[in-house]
């Protein structure tokens, strides 16, 4: 278990009649970054929801990190970070009170270094010079740097990020593939979800293939 990131086997969830996820096994291997691809409406944003446990599956069990959940969330979760379906943020706060924000809304933090948390994940995504400015002055490409940045107020071994190049424009898609890139490097594994093949091609270095659940 200690050489996989992620796992999941017969991982199943229905909504009515419809199975989004359909009897699912996954491996991602620790240290990847995995592109987890397939068209819109595949059931990739779904899956993501019942490996963090935003979501109830029906059958199957997954592990993140080693850990079962849904029943050990408490043990996976403060490894884990996650952008799924898009960040969102108060526009006319800066990027600094915006993860101050997030980071008093975690009970397990310590105010006294709050500060040093916050520029520390500006710094690594890349924001400290947009730091004061008000996120609704912010590029679509900046916002989804400071998604990840809100991930990334932790250590984290494992990334979670759904389709968070989706409506950036060249530019912000490589900012944001830089910065998967750079954090793979410093030995985080990461997930990403996407239906670009040409974008996955070009930073993932494993790869799984989903398509009608």
């Amino acid at each position: 278990m200690s050489d996989l990131a992620v796992t999941t086997a017969g991982l199943t969830k229905r909504f009515g009649s419809q199975t989004a996820v359909d009897r699912l096994d996954l491996d991602v291997p620790s240290g990847a970054v995995y592109g987890f691809l397939g068209p819109n409406g595949s059931g990739k944003t779904t899956t993501i929801r019942l490996l963090l446990g935003l979501a109830g599956a029906d059958d199957g069990e997954a592990h993140l990190l080693g850990h079962r959940v849904p029943d050990d969330l408490s043990g996976a979760l403060p490894k884990v970070g996650a952008l799924v379906e898009g960040p969102a943020f108060y526009p006319y706060l800066s990027g600094t009170l915006n993860l101050a924000r997030m980071d008093a809304a975690d009970p397990s933090t310590d105010p006294s270094t709050r500060s040093e948390r916050v520029a520390t994940a500006l710094e690594r995504v890349g924001l400290s010079a947009a730091a004061g400015k008000r996120v609704k002055a912010y590029s679509l490409g900046m916002k989804q740097r400071l998604g990840i940045a809100g991930a990334l107020l932790r250590p984290r071994d494992l990334l979670v990020l759904d389709e968070p190049t989706n409506g950036l424009d060249p530019q912000g898609t490589r900012e944001v593939r830089a910065l998967v890139r750079s954090l793979a490097d410093d030995g985080t594994t990461v997930l990403v979800s996407s239906h670009l093949l040409a974008e996955v091609e070009q930073i993932c270095s494993h790869v799984g293939v989903m398509s009608r659940g």
